[in-house]
């Protein structure tokens, strides 16, 4: 009878313990993929760009501020099918087009809204910020209001108003962009020798195309020193433009930094290998570098887990 009973004692003991160590595996495991869930998802959030896109030049949608007084608007001398949002970008001189019919006596002001600052009256400016300046057309009865080297603190509404009683106003909203630029190429790009070399730019948020592209090969400018290729520049849909570099028949010297520099953007860059029946042998080994970093986490792991069963043994 004794002995069965320390047979059932120390039954009940093993199973006790390998509940713990099941336990202790089950918290472990959970932690750590709990650990690379959110770093997944913080990782994914991180490259998600955020994307915000005004309101396309030309477009008469509804302002908001404009609903709370139609009634004068629509019966004024102010035309009120101008564009309303208007959009330019960083540096680019930009007009807001007031078009003003049967003036008389009466004045027409240029007023920033976000801060009620009162910019222009008739032709005369009244800010000591230079870059506003008020252009008149007589030909086509048009007060414009000039913004030189805007930034993207000039964006928000603008108020086109006439002093006759009560006010009449139009409102344009201004959108400042900043044009950036990317290589589809990027980050690195394998070619094999003899074959082209294809890189294209492309500048986003550009109303209207650079002046120039320059591109570079390992700092050094080769837009005009080169006979092996071409060099384009042009306009895409939207607000886009596109620059795309070609080099033909590519050798192992043509390997390096390649960088794309438009005038309105900051520059970007890409490496291209250059590589003669090499490249499977450079992906993997860069494969197997990933692949034994991998190894190490895993082993890192399970001593972090061994450590963890040890130190719940001894405190037993």
């Amino acid at each position: 009878m004794e002995v069965d009973r320390r047979r059932i004692a120390m039954a009940s003991e093993f199973m006790s313990r390998i509940f713990h160590r099941f336990v202790i595996l089950l918290v472990y495991y959970s932690f750590s993929f709990t650990l690379t869930f959110v770093n997944y998802v913080d990782r994914s959030r991180a490259i998600q760009p955020l994307s915000i896109q005004p309101p396309i030049e030309g477009s008469i949608t509804e302002d908001p501020l404009a609903a709370l007084l139609p009634h004068y608007i629509k019966k004024s001398n102010v035309d009120p099918y101008l564009t309303r949002n208007v959009t330019t970008q960083v540096g680019k001189t930009v007009y807001l087009h007031c078009i003003v019919n049967l003036v008389g006596d009466r004045t027409v002001s240029w007023i920033r809204l976000k801060d009620f600052h009162l910019l222009t009256v008739g032709k005369y400016t009244y800010t000591s910020d230079t870059r506003f300046q008020s252009v008149y057309v007589g030909i086509s009865n048009d007060w414009a209001l000039q913004i030189k080297y805007p930034q993207v603190s000039d964006e928000g509404l603008y108020e086109c108003q006439v002093s006759s009683f009560p006010s009449k106003s139009v409102y344009f909203r201004l959108w400042v962009v900043v044009p950036q630029a990317r290589i589809l190429e990027g980050p690195d790009m394998y070619v094999e020798v003899g074959s082209a070399i294809n890189l294209t730019c492309v500048i986003v948020d550009s109303p209207e195309a650079p002046a120039y592209v320059f591109w570079y090969h390992d700092g050094r400018m080769i837009n005009f020193d080169f006979t092996r290729g071409s060099i384009t520049v042009q306009k895409g849909g939207g607000d886009t433009a596109v620059s795309r570099l070609r080099i033909k028949d590519a050798q192992p010297s043509d390997s390096g930094n390649y960088s794309c520099s438009p005038s309105n953007a900051d520059i970007v860059s890409t490496i291209v290998y250059v590589v003669k029946g090499e490249k499977q042998a450079v992906v993997q080994n860069i494969e197997g570098s990933a692949t034994q970093g991998s190894f190490e986490l895993n082993v890192n792991n399970l001593l972090l887990f061994i450590g963890i069963v040890i130190a719940c043994f001894l405190r037993r």
